[in-house]
C-alpha cells in the first residue's frame, strides 16, 4: 500500500505542480481531511493556516520557494500550529505536515 492510496489519489509527477496547487483553492470541502499547498510566495500562508483552523491537515511543499521564504512560511505555520494546539511532522526533506488539534496522526 502506497501513501497515495491512503488518501484515494494517484500519485502526482513533480510537473504537475499546478494539479497540485489547485487542490487547496477550495479549503472549504469537508470531503477530505488533507489539504495539499505548494506555496510559491509568503502571501500563501495564509490559505494554508485557514485550512487548519477549520480542521485540515495541511501538507506543505517548500520546494518551490528560496531558503529565506521557506524559513520564513515554517516559522510562521509553526507558531500558528502551536496556537492551535496540533504539531508538525516533517515527511521528507522540504515537506512538512501540519496537524491541528484534535485531528489524529498515525
Amino acid at each position: 500500500m502506497g501513501v497515495f492510496d491512503l488518501f484515494g489519489r494517484e500519485p502526482k509527477t513533480k510537473n504537475d505542480r499546478s494539479t497540485i496547487n489547485n487542490l487547496s483553492t477550495d479549503i472549504n470541502d469537508k470531503t477530505g481531511p488533507v489539504a495539499v499547498f505548494s506555496p510559491s510566495a509568503f502571501s500563501d500562508v495564509e490559505n494554508i493556516i485557514d485550512a487548519m483552523k477549520i480542521g485540515k491537515n495541511a501538507v506543505v511543499h517548500l520546494t518551490e520557494l528560496k531558503t529565506e521564504t521557506a524559513v520564513r512560511v515554517l516559522d510562521m505555520l509553526s507558531g500558528a500550529i502551536y496556537a492551535l494546539g496540533g504539531g508538525v511532522y516533517e515527511m521528507s526533506k522540504n515537506v512538512f505536515m501540519f496537524s491541528p488539534s484534535g485531528v489524529e496522526v498515525k
